[in-house]
C-alpha cells in the first residue's frame, strides 16, 4: 500500500469527522467520558445553574453567528464548517464564563486525555501502518500524509501551515493560521481554543510518536499568544552501549 491509498489521505479533519463511521465500542469510549464531564458540570451548577448554562450556550451561539466573520470567509471556510467551529468554541467560552477558566480547562483537559487518542486514531493511519509503508521508518509516510492533510485544511480555509524542517530525522510543521483560534479570539479569548482543541494534539501526537520511535514537542500555540503552533517530530537517538 502507498501513502496516498490510505483512508482519509488528503482530507481535512472536519470532513473526516463527518464521514467517519465509528464502531459502537469506540463510540462508547467517546460518549461515556463526555457524559461524565456533563455530570460534573451538573454537580457544580445544580439544576437551575445547568439550565442557565445550556441556555447561555444556545444564546451565545445565536449571537456569535451574527458577528462579522468576513476575514475567515475570505480564506474559504464554508458556512457549515464555520458554524461547527463556532459551536465548539462557544461551549468552551460559556464553560469558562460559568465555571472560571481554571475549572473549565481542567474538566476539558481531563476529557481530552480520555478521548483524543481514539478520536485522532480515526483520522490517522495506525503506527503499525506508517511503519509498514515506510519499511520500518515512520517519518517518510507520516510526513506525506500530514502535509496532504495540511493542504486540505488550507483549501477548506481551516488552517494554514508551513513546513520549516524536513530532514530524515526531524520534521516540523508550523500552523500559522487556525480558524479555531481565530474564532476564539473574536469571541474574547484565544485560550478557549487551547484548552478545548489544541490540547488534544498534546495527548495524541506524543502517543503516536512514541509508538514509532519519535519524540513530539511543541513550544507554543497561536491560542496562547505564539505566532504559530509548532508540531515537531524528532527521531529518538539510539544510545550505543
Amino acid at each position: 500500500m502507498q501513502v496516498n491509498e490510505l483512508p482519509n489521505y488528503g482530507i481535512d479533519i472536519l470532513t473526516i469527522s463527518e464521514q467517519s463511521r465509528v464502531p459502537l465500542k469506540k463510540r462508547l469510549q467517546l460518549i461515556l467520558p463526555a457524559l461524565e464531564m456533563i455530570g460534573k458540570i451538573f454537580q457544580y451548577l445544580g439544576i437551575k445553574g445547568t439550565i442557565h448554562f445550556l441556555t447561555d450556550i444556545k444564546s451565545t451561539i445565536k449571537f456569535a453567528e451574527t458577528l462579522d466573520w468576513s476575514n475567515l470567509k475570505a480564506r474559504g471556510i464554508s458556512e457549515k464548517n464555520l458554524k461547527t467551529i463556532i459551536r465548539k468554541i462557544v461551549v468552551a467560552k460559556v464553560m469558562a464564563d460559568t465555571l472560571g477558566m481554571e475549572k473549565a480547562a481542567e474538566l476539558r483537559r481531563n476529557l481530552s486525555q480520555r478521548i483524543s487518542i481514539p478520536v485522532f486514531s480515526e483520522m490517522f493511519a495506525t503506527p503499525e501502518t506508517f511503519l509498514e509503508i515506510g519499511k520500518g521508518d515512520f517519518l517518510p509516510p507520516f510526513k506525506k500524509y500530514y502535509i496532504a492533510m495540511a493542504e486540505a485544511m488550507k483549501d477548506k480555509g481551516l488552517e494554514e501551515s508551513l513546513v520549516v524542517t524536513n530532514t530524515p530525522d526531524e520534521f516540523q510543521l508550523n500552523v500559522v493560521y487556525c480558524a479555531w483560534a481565530e474564532v476564539a479570539r473574536l469571541l474574547g479569548n484565544p485560550a478557549y481554543c487551547y484548552y478545548s482543541t489544541c490540547y488534544g494534539d498534546e495527548v495524541f501526537f506524543p502517543y503516536l510518536s512514541e509508538k514509532c520511535g519519535f519524540d513530539f514537542s511543541r513550544s507554543g500555540t497561536l491560542a496562547l499568544g505564539k505566532p504559530y503552533c509548532d508540531m515537531k517530530f524528532c527521531r529518538k537517538q539510539v544510545v550505543s552501549k
